[in-house]
């Protein structure tokens, strides 16, 4: 669940999960806890110019001992997006051009954010995003296009991830960028021969907000049935917002295209993320 603040509704919305669903599968409540929940700290590109990770380290801290106390226990941070083209609009979150100081500032970030164990009640899943070069998008057109090198993507996209992805965090999510004209979220060179094969990721990858129904917009999928095969088949775990997982998964396995052990392997990883977070042992804030 995104965004429900109400902690009565949280709690209710848990237990109804805990005591009434098939299976009695937690929830986990998220938010963009990116600079602050209820003390405000600088934005990203700000406290990136102080080059002080102690500094960030102990932001993302009191930022998860806030938020947690509402019973959100996943931050869809750090942005980890280098950005050279002032036109972007989103430069605020980033952690701005240089590539060596965003990897620091990855691990500070994360290890504020998730501390040593993440099934600490104080403490919240981070998210990597987003994943990959959201920021090289031509002519800073959001959302837009991406035609990028290897060694560029490499050299200066991938780095901060791979940090991230080397301090343990627990999920990464998918940009809404095309790269070299295939969708980050529909990437399996990016998904799987990158992220899980190469760098060894164990957590769970999520789309950004109606990433999976744009690929429609970007050319690449011609409906939403075909949204959830090709998400799927890349190994994108959890849809944001839309709902072409939802809607055609089920199909989608009766007619072949998908098979029941590839969705496993899906929840399996979202699963992972929930028991490490110690949501089935102490589902409740």
């Amino acid at each position: 669940f995104l965004n429900v603040m109400n902690t009565e509704y949280v709690d209710e919305l848990q237990r109804i999960a805990i005591e009434e669903s098939p299976d009695g599968i937690p929830l986990i409540f998220a938010r963009d806890v990116i600079h602050g929940f209820k003390t405000i700290f600088p934005i990203p590109l700000g406290l990136a110019a102080s080059w002080n990770e102690d500094l960030i380290r102990k932001t993302s801290e009191v930022a998860a001992f806030e938020a947690s106390s509402m019973g959100i226990r996943w931050t869809f941070a750090p942005m980890l997006d280098i950005s050279r083209d002032s036109r972007w609009g989103r430069i605020a979150e980033s952690p701005g051009e240089d590539p060596y100081l965003a990897s620091i500032l990855s691990k500070a970030y994360i290890e504020g954010f998730q501390g040593n164990d993440l099934s600490d009640p104080t403490k919240l899943a981070a998210c990597a995003k987003h994943y990959l070069a959201y920021g090289a998008a031509i002519g800073g057109r959001d959302y837009n296009t991406v035609n990028i090198s290897e060694p560029l993507l490499r050299n200066i996209y991938l780095p901060p991830f791979k940090a991230a992805i080397e301090s343990n965090v627990a999920t990464v999510m998918t940009s809404f960028n095309e790269i070299n004209g295939i969708p980050s979220t529909a990437n399996q060179y990016l998904l799987k021969d990158v992220l899980r094969e190469e760098m060894k990721f164990n957590g769970f990858t999520v789309s950004d907000w109606n990433s999976t129904i744009e690929m429609i917009n970007h050319g690449f999928a011609k409906d939403e049935k075909h949204v959830a095969e090709l998400s799927a088949m890349a190994g994108l775990d959890m849809e944001m917002t839309s709902k072409s997982y939802e809607n055609y998964i089920k199909k989608l396995i009766k007619e072949g295209k998908l098979t029941e052990n590839q969705i496993d392997v899906l929840v399996k990883n979202i699963l992972g993320i929930k028991f490490k977070l110690g949501l089935f042992e102490n589902p409740y804030r």
